[in-house]
């Protein structure tokens, strides 16, 4: 009876344990960092919510439009191998939680990026050196995390794009939630976009309507694995669990 009694005292604080501990390497601007395949399957055979799903195959309906896997971003130049997306298992889970209750209104999801390589982060960082659109490497980005989504509404009658107030990745005022000097359809669709996501975990980045952050990223590890070697080892973790 005691045993119990203390379990039920514990139980609200299991909830609120920190990431396992592990010996990170430092990157030049000094942020511990997931670097290695095999430091990634450690921390996810410790922590599943660590994996990092491929939304191409969790939300078959989306649309994909991987800029930074072409010239067409803010650098001008490719910096993805593959045009992949992937998020963290709460957020992608999430995601397509807020993907199924758009469906029912007749939309579908538009993705630009997800989980973010710090290499990447690093290349903005030095190229562009302004904060409010690109993030300080000392610090990583949600993005890094696997906690940041970069995305859009398309119809899924006619499968074409959502007009909203400005272009992805835009770097102007039209790209902020406060910007009203706009069409009422471009503004009902960023609603939209925000209430479906804010209604499963994700919060608004006020400078740029189409990234959300999820709750919860502050104690998730920042990754710099590419997306083809992630699902590689992904592959493998789940052969070992089925094997089980």
């Amino acid at each position: 009876m005691k045993q119990l009694l203390l379990l039920l005292l514990l139980l609200p604080f299991l909830g609120m344990a920190q990431q396992p501990s592990f010996d990170l390497p430092k990157s030049k601007y000094g942020l511990p960092v997931v670097n290695d395949v095999e430091i990634y399957k450690k921390i996810v055979q410790a922590d599943p919510n660590n994996e990092l799903l491929d939304l191409r195959k969790l939300i078959p309906n989306a649309q994909f439009k991987v800029t930074y896997a072409t010239a067409e971003n803010l650098v001008h130049r490719p910096l993805y191998p593959t045009a992949d997306v992937f998020m963290r298992k709460p957020a992608a889970l999430a995601l397509k939680k807020a993907s199924k209750s758009l469906k029912k209104q007749g939309y579908g999801l538009l993705l630009y990026d997800g989980y973010r390589p710090y290499e990447v982060t690093v290349i903005f960082y030095e190229t562009i050196k302004d904060t409010t659109f690109v993030a300080d490497p000392h610090k990583g980005s949600k993005h890094n995390r696997g906690m940041a989504i970069d995305l859009s509404l398309y119809d899924l009658k006619t499968g074409k794009p959502l007009p909203m107030p400005s272009d992805y990745d835009e770097t102007t005022p039209r790209a902020f939630h406060s910007y009203m000097e706009t069409t009422p359809e471009a503004i009902a669709n960023r609603k939209i976009l925000r209430d479906a996501l804010e209604k499963v975990g994700f919060e608004i980045y006020t400078w740029e309507w189409w990234h959300y952050d999820f709750k919860g990223w502050k104690t998730c590890f920042t990754y710099d694995i590419w997306h083809s070697k992630i699902r590689a080892a992904n592959a493998e973790l789940h052969k070992v669990v089925g094997q089980k």
